[in-house]
C-alpha cells in the first residue's frame, strides 16, 4: 500500500467551496510553504475519497526537474517545489541560470495533484486493491502498466514496454494518449475547469485563470487530440493506440489501423530500451566496479525472455477473462487454454524468425502443467503460470505490476507560447 493512509490537515473542517477558494491567486500567493502543502494534501484527500481509493496518497514537495510538475509512485505524490511554492522554473542556458515565472502556478498546482492522484487511483485498480465496474477501463489500465511483452517488428521479436514514455518521433502522442495518461490529463483538466467555473461564478475571473484557460485552449487534451488525429491520419487514433497495447498484453487480435499499430510497437520497443538503459546507469553508479554488466540496446530478445513475456500475457488474459461479467468461468478457462496453445505456436514462430532450430515439443518451462476444461487439454508443455483446472482457478498469478504509473521524467510543454517549457504532469 506504500504511503496510502490518513493524512489530516489544518483544512479538514473547510467545505469544498472554502477549500477550493484558497486556490485563488490572491489567497494562494500569500500562503506559506507548509500551508500550500496542506492545501494540496487536503485536495488529494477529498479526491481520493471521491474516487473510492483505499486511503489517500501522501503529498510532498520535491526538487524536481524544471520540466516535471509532479510524479506519483507507491502512494506518494511529489510536486515540484519551485513551481507550487514559488511559481518559478529555473533553466540552465549557456552556463547561466534563467528564471521563468509561472503566471498560473496556483492553478497548475491544483491540476498537478489531481493528475497525479488519478495515477494513484489507477495503481490501486491495477494491483487489485480496488475494483471498478468498468471492465474495459480496467483492462486498458492493466495493459498499460510497467510490464513487457514480445513485439514482432520487421520479422524479429524484441521486448517492448507496455507503458510508453515518448522516445520515438511520434512518441509524445503515444505517451499522452495511452490509457493511464489519457485519463489523468483529461480528468484533471475537466475537474480543474469545474473548480475554476465555481470560483469565477462566485468571485469573478483573474489573470491566473485566464492564463490557464489559454494554455488549455492551445495545448490541452482536445487540442492535442486534434494534432494526433491529423498526424496519424486516423480519427480513431486514441482507441487504436490502446487496443494495440491490449492486443500485445492479452494476446488478442482486435483489428486496428496498421500505421498506428506500427507506431505504437516502435514506441514500445524504444521505451523498453530507454528504461533498461536508465536502469543500467543507476546500477553502474551504485556498482562502478562491475564493468562487465552493460545493457546492449540492439541485443535481440532471447527465447527465455520471450517465454516469460508470453507467460505474463496468458496470466493477464486469464485474469481479464475470469473477471469479465460477460464470460462464464468455463468460458474463461477454455479461452485461456486456447490462448496457451496459440502461444506455443508463437514460440515456434519466434524461433523461426530468429533462425533458431525448432523442436517438435516446445518447452515453455522446466515443469509440465496443463489447462483443462470440459475435456479440453493442452499440450503437456503449456505455460506453467497458467496451470488452471475447473476446480483450481486460483493457480494463476496476475502478472500485473501496478507500481509507479507516471513516475518517469518527460519533456515539458510550452503552454503559454513564450518558448519556455511550462512543465508536465506525469
Amino acid at each position: 500500500m506504500g504511503a496510502y493512509g490518513v493524512h489530516p490537515t489544518r483544512y479538514g473542517n473547510l467545505s469544498n467551496d472554502q477549500l477550493y477558494a484558497m486556490f485563488r491567486e490572491s489567497t494562494y500567493s500569500k500562503l506559506e510553504e507548509n500551508e500550500k502543502l496542506d492545501l494540496l494534501q487536503e485536495t488529494v484527500n477529498r479526491d481520493a475519497l471521491e474516487k473510492g481509493e483505499v486511503g489517500a496518497p501522501e503529498v510532498r514537495f520535491a526538487d524536481l526537474p524544471a520540466n516535471e510538475s509532479g510524479n506519483a509512485a507507491n502512494g506518494v505524490i511529489n510536486v515540484n517545489r519551485n513551481m507550487a511554492v514559488n511559481g518559478t522554473q529555473f533553466f540552465e542556458y549557456n552556463g547561466q541560470t534563467i528564471q521563468h515565472s509561472i503566471s498560473d502556478y496556483n492553478v497548475q498546482s491544483l491540476n498537478t495533484v489531481l493528475h497525479e492522484n488519478t495515477h494513484c487511483f489507477q495503481d490501486q485498480i491495477i494491483d487489485g486493491t480496488i475494483t471498478i465496474e468498468d471492465a474495459q477501463k480496467t483492462a486498458e489500465y492493466q495493459a498499460n502498466s510497467f510490464t513487457s511483452s514480445a513485439v514482432l517488428q520487421d520479422g524479429r521479436y524484441q521486448l517492448g514496454s507496455q507503458y510508453l514514455i515518448g522516445e520515438t518521433a511520434n512518441g509524445y502522442y503515444c505517451y499522452y494518449f495511452q490509457s493511464t495518461e489519457r485519463d489523468a490529463f483529461l480528468g484533471a483538466e475537466e475537474r480543474t475547469a469545474a473548480i475554476l467555473r465555481g470560483l469565477t461564478e462566485k468571485y469573478g475571473t483573474e489573470p491566473s485563470f485566464e492564463a490557464y484557460a489559454k494554455s488549455v485552449e492551445s495545448t490541452g487534451y482536445h487540442a492535442t487530440e486534434r494534432e494526433a488525429i491529423e498526424r496519424f491520419q486516423n480519427p480513431n487514433f486514441v482507441r487504436d493506440l490502446n487496443q494495440t497495447l491490449q492486443n500485445q498484453y492479452f494476446g488478442t487480435n482486435v483489428p486496428v489501423d496498421k500505421n498506428t499499430e506500427a507506431a505504437v510497437k516502435a514506441e514500445m520497443i524504444a521505451t523498453h530500451k530507454s528504461l533498461q538503459q536508465q536502469i543500467t546507469q543507476v546500477n553502474n553508479l551504485s556498482a562502478k566496479e562491475d564493468t562487465k554488466m552493460s545493457f546492449d540496446p540492439n541485443k535481440p530478445v532471447s527465447l527465455e525472455e520471450y517465454n516469460a513475456a508470453l507467460r505474463n500475457s496468458v496470466n493477464a488474459y486469464y485474469e481479464h477473462a475470469i473477471n469479465d461479467p460477460t464470460m462464464s468461468k468455463e468460458e474463461a478457462i477454455k479461452s485461456t487454454a486456447e490462448m496457451s496453445e496459440k502461444y506455443i505456436d508463437a514460440v515456434q514462430e519466434f524461433q523461426e524468425s530468429q533462425g533458431m532450430q525448432t523442436t517438435a515439443g516446445v518447452s515453455m518451462n522446466e515443469g509440465t502443467q496443463s489447462i483443462g476444461s470440459n475435456g479440453i487439454q493442452t499440450d503437456a508443455n503449456a505455460l506453467d503460470a497458467t496451470a488452471i483446472s475447473a476446480g483450481d482457478t486460483g493457480a494463476v498469478d496476475s502478472g500485473v505490476s501496478g507500481g509507479g504509473i507516471g513516475d518517469d521524467d518527460f519533456g515539458g510543454v510550452d503552454n503559454d507560447g513564450d518558448g519556455v517549457d511550462d512543465g508536465m504532469d506525469i
